[in-house]
């Protein structure tokens, strides 16, 4: 495209990077495996034409180059396919990433002669060290005890993002009575404490008083409706209040009003942000179990991943891994493709 011909290139720059801004904001490149009840399990990828305007000229593939990425929501369906698509990144590029959502299944190590290990996304995001985002979306997956363990978890340790948004599909998270934590003998029995007091005290001792950091807890006044806990006036402030003599009983029964009928239909957003200042580089010092970094002894996932073949697990491997059979749940055929159809980038 000629720059004479082009009416974009005819506005002044300050409103182009206005037009840039609007349009990567708005943008999503979605990745990985979804399934619905009508298509089964299909995998999802970008838009074809997401990103032409930079291929439109060279004028607009130079003001928008180095824009792009930090504006469109990479939109990743499952861990796995996150850690394959970033980890072919440098990480410099990485680094210019500011706005990620997940959806939050966990990652299971299958191990010989052993209890199966679960990864949660603090030690998902430890395989990426050069992440700096700005905000952090994980649309959690049930049940109760598991979502509550993986968010405790990255308020007490969580790195590599200044807001954290934190989604489930119901209130049970914040209402059901002790459990035992799912694929994790460290763990142990999960309880709740009265949220999100709990949090916001942890959060406060990880980044000071007077830091600004805060952990707010949101339910949404619709049920079945996943997506309206991001809308403001969908929503109303959730607070969990416990008398301080009485907090050692706190969480020992289920909150029926939580975790049966109507109640328990409604989303939760637990809205997560860091201090000012705070340092957000990824941190080790995860017990060997947690740490899946140590586990590996140290190797990035970009090696890994070419160790660990994602096979059915009776197929023969040549390479057979030493900790075991593999990662998660084996394919036995190629699913569908389709590509990501949304009105708004924040549809679920």
């Amino acid at each position: 495209m000629q720059g004479d011909n082009n009416r974009l290139l005819q506005l002044p720059r300050e409103l182009r990077d206005e037009i840039f801004a609007l349009l990567f904001n708005s943008t999503r490149l979605t990745f990985g495996l979804r399934y619905t009840p009508r298509h089964g399990e299909r995998f999802i990828r970008p838009a074809p034409h997401a990103l032409a305007i930079l291929r439109t000229c060279r004028q607009i593939h130079s003001e928008t180059h180095d824009v792009w990425i930090k504006r469109v929501l990479f939109n990743f369906e499952d861990p796995q396919t996150m850690l394959n698509r970033l980890s072919e990144l440098s990480d410099s590029t990485v680094s210019k990433i500011r706005h990620i959502r997940l959806v939050g299944f966990p990652m299971m190590r299958y191990l010989k002669g052993f209890d199966d290990l679960m990864y949660r996304h603090d030690s998902v995001f430890q395989l990426l060290p050069a992440l700096r985002l700005d905000c952090l979306t994980i649309v959690a997956v049930p049940p109760a005890a598991p979502e509550y363990d993986a968010i405790t978890n990255l308020v007490n340790r969580g790195n590599g993002w200044k807001e954290l948004r934190y989604i489930t599909r119901s209130s049970r998270m914040l209402g059901f009575s002790p459990s035992r934590s799912h694929g994790s003998r460290e763990t142990g029995h999960i309880s709740r404490q009265p949220q999100p007091a709990a949090w916001n005290e942890r959060i406060l001792k990880r980044d000071n008083e007077g830091s600004g950091a805060c952990v707010q807890v949101f339910r949404s006044t619709e049920e079945d409706d996943c997506a309206s806990i991001l809308y403001p006036h969908r929503r109303e402030s959730f607070e969990q209040n416990c008398d301080d003599n009485r907090v050692k009983e706190f969480g020992l029964v289920d909150d029926e009003e939580l975790t049966k009928g109507p109640g328990a239909r409604k989303a939760l957003l637990v809205l997560v942000k860091r201090g000012k200042n705070a340092d957000i580089t990824q941190r080790t010092g995860f017990s060997k179990e947690r740490d899946m970094k140590a586990r590996f002894n140290k190797r990035s996932w970009r090696h890994r991943k070419k160790v660990i073949i994602w096979t059915p697990l009776d197929q023969e491997k040549e390479d057979e891994d030493d900790m075991g059979n593999g990662w998660a749940r084996p394919l036995i055929r190629p699913p569908q493709q389709a590509v990501d159809n949304y009105y708004d980038i924040d549809e679920i």
